[in-house]
């Protein structure tokens, strides 16, 4: 009879049909671009830095020109997603630039990502600051001046993240004329002149 041979041709095919879609399914990777769904991922806040006499947040502005400033500003809101295991990626909310890093260890805005200039391993350390390490140059983020014999050994080398508490409609307005600004390449870095910054921690309480 001819019903078998059918039968079975037509369990074969069904057969055949449903093992290549799981197989397949199998072959589907999540892409991890850091560029693809960041805000939904990505951590919000301000990183402090401080020394003895002097702290202030680190702020990205629309020129990709990375400084400090006294108090939080709309340039230092920032959105750290972690693309793998201890490793970061730093972007600034209101610039849409990502923090980077060149050979020499000097940080900039750049609005294109790349894995070598613009992931950072982070670091936690026991006194809660956090440090963040170029994963590929080797050398931490750090607010000192260029000209600084310390630049790469704290202060200014280690961060505190805090929250933002920033209105959330002044997250897009430029800051204030009279906003004071740390130029990280000055040789007056700690700007003397100016009066001396409490530490952030009240802001964590509030």
């Amino acid at each position: 009879m001819c019903l078998f041979p059918h039968t079975s041709f037509s369990y074969l095919s069904f057969f055949l049909f449903i093992i290549p879609l799981p197989f397949s399914l199998s072959f589907y990777l999540t892409d991890s671009n850091p560029l693809l769904s960041f805000n939904s991922q990505a951590r919000e806040g301000h990183l402090y830095t401080d020394n003895h006499r002097r702290g202030m947040y680190l702020q990205m502005t629309l020129d990709g020109r990375v400084s400090g400033s006294v108090v939080q500003t709309p340039h230092s809101v920032l959105e750290l997603k972690s693309v793998k295991p201890g490793h970061i990626v730093i972007k600034g909310q209101s610039s849409s630039l990502f923090l980077c890093m060149d050979s020499g260890g000097l940080l900039r805005g750049q609005s294109h990502y790349t894995e070598a200039d613009c992931t950072f391993r982070e670091l936690l350390l026991a006194d809660g600051y956090t440090r963040f390490l170029s994963s590929h140059h080797g050398f931490p983020v750090s607010l000192a001046s260029k000209h600084s014999p310390d630049r790469h050994t704290v202060p200014f080398t280690r961060f505190l993240p805090l929250r933002n508490t920033l209105a959330v409609e002044s997250v897009t307005e430029q800051p204030p004329n009279n906003q004071r600004y740390f130029n990280v390449d000055s040789d007056d870095l700690l700007g003397m002149g100016l009066n001396t910054m409490v530490s952030p921690q009240f802001s964590i309480d509030k």
